[in-house]
């Protein structure tokens, strides 16, 4: 009879409960998902800075050694290293880093008793993992 008073059905909490229920594992399972991915995305950074740290430290190093090349040139004395320019007059340092990392600085002397830059490349010495005992395909 309370039907008829008020003319609506009656709330079914059967139905909000589940529906509750599943919005609350949805936001559960994003916020695993968010987490996740920030731990993700915190370690690819700090691997980022690690290769950054020690990509500037070759990169000081060149520098330094740019510094004493020009300071040589201008005062007319002996390269640094007893480097000596090449046939295209070129001088070529390479500056190892730790980790295997690698700067290759290249300079070109020009007409006026100045010079330029002419390759500057970083790079890293690659090992092949052979930690692995595999199948080389014979019997």
């Amino acid at each position: 009879m309370r039907y008829q008073e008020h003319g609506h059905l009656p709330v079914r909490s059967g139905a909000l409960t589940l529906l509750i229920a599943m919005v609350a594992v949805c936001l559960a399972a994003l916020a695993v998902l968010a987490f996740s991915t920030a731990r993700a995305d915190r370690a690819l950074a700090e691997r980022a800075m690690e290769r950054f740290v020690l990509d500037s430290k070759c990169e000081n190093d060149a520098w330094r050694w740019l510094a004493q090349v020009d300071e040589a040139l201008a005062q007319g004395q002996n390269l640094p290293g007893g480097l000596a320019a090449d046939e295209q007059g070129a001088l070529e340092t390479v500056i190892e880093g730790e980790e295997g990392r690698r700067l290759t600085v290249r300079l070109v002397l020009t007409e006026d008793g100045g010079w330029r830059i002419d390759a500057w490349r970083l790079s890293q010495a690659w090992q092949a993992d052979e930690s692995l005992d595999l199948w080389d395909g014979s019997f």
